[in-house]
């Protein structure tokens, strides 16, 4: 017959203080080298889970921010898209073509377009389509992205903004301009690389073939025309190319 102790009173043969020391000092039964390395691989791979986790969402949310989420954050593209379809619908308008993006910030982008109107329109014709396109770009804006034109009648070309007052009058100045003897073509939009609608932010481009007294009669009609409307805008003027 085998005389035993209190349970809690035998050895635990798997301890190593047990063995050595007795059940008064018995610790954490030691893990096998198998157990040590399955552990340590599943506390590795739960690491490279999360991390691979954390890039998939830092990834979705930038992805999200330059390509664009819903009515949250800004969508170039569809900016554009939305203003070429409605300006291709105006009356007078041939296309739309050299679409740019420009990103300025992580949510901020400016997008812009050339808009070629069909020759020989009237003073009206002009005037309402520099109207539909400010409503269109303004329709279009917004959300971090801003839309901008240039719309080109025959030799004129003018910046059109969301501010439907201010394009009307660069298509106003830009005629009075191009009414001056010895002009042949008349831009007139911003001097900033982005869009401004601010008077002294706008500018007068004159091309012409006259040069010496001619070329400075020609400048300094063309300045007082342009200053009646946009005082301290810049006017400048350039030989044909």
């Amino acid at each position: 017959m085998t005389n035993q102790g209190p349970a809690d009173d035998r050895v635990d043969s798997t301890d190593d203080l047990d063995r050595a020391f007795g059940p008064d000092t018995a610790s954490i039964a030691t893990a096998s080298t198998g157990q040590r390395l399955r552990r340590g691989t599943v506390i590795t791979l739960s690491f490279v889970a999360a991390g691979v986790v954390i890039a998939v969402v830092l990834s979705t949310i930038v992805g999200s921010i330059q390509t664009g989420v819903g009515g949250v954050f800004p969508r170039p593209q569809a900016a554009l898209d939305r203003f070429r379809t409605a300006a291709t619908e105006i009356a007078g308008v041939r296309g739309v073509r050299d679409e740019e993006t420009t990103h300025e910030s992580l949510a901020a982008y400016r997008v812009s377009a050339v808009v070629d109107a069909a020759p020989g329109l009237s003073h009206g014709q002009q005037v309402d389509i520099t109207r539909a396109l400010s409503a269109a770009a303004a329709d279009a804006d917004g959300n971090g992205v801003v839309v901008s034109a240039e719309v080109r009648f025959d030799t004129m070309v003018i910046g059109v903004t969301t501010d439907a007052e201010v394009t009307r009058q660069r298509l106003e100045v830009a005629r009075s301009v191009a009414g001056i003897g010895g002009v042949v073509a008349v831009r007139c939009d911003w001097a900033t690389d982005a869009p401004s609608d601010d008077a002294a932010a706008q500018r007068i481009e004159v091309v012409t073939a006259a040069t010496d007294v001619a070329l400075a009669a020609i400048t300094d009609v063309a300045q007082r025309a342009t200053h009646d409307v946009f005082p301290d805008a810049g006017v400048s003027a350039r030989q044909p190319s």
